[in-house]
């Protein structure tokens, strides 16, 4: 297992409305399930956070959990 101090850019690859990729640092991992999906939404009278998250597994056994801020242009995430 690794844990980053900070959360990397990332970016989901879709088709058709299924999530096949996740890419990191220019690596493209095919997902190949999707653990469990979740929202935050916390603190929404001062500086909110409102995220979506899902737990990813990919072919090389990677295991993370990405997140999307809701507040953000749309498209951008963190892994």
């Amino acid at each position: 297992m690794r844990l980053f101090a900070e959360p990397l850019p990332a970016k989901l690859v879709w088709d058709e409305g299924e999530l096949v990729a996740l890419v990191v640092a220019g690596h493209r991992h095919t997902v190949v399930e999707q653990l469990r999906r979740w929202r935050v939404e916390a603190d929404w009278w001062k500086d909110s956070v409102s995220r979506d998250y899902v737990t990813l597994r990919t072919a090389d056994g990677l295991v993370c959990d990405v997140y999307g801020d809701r507040r953000s242009a749309p498209g951008g995430c963190s892994a």
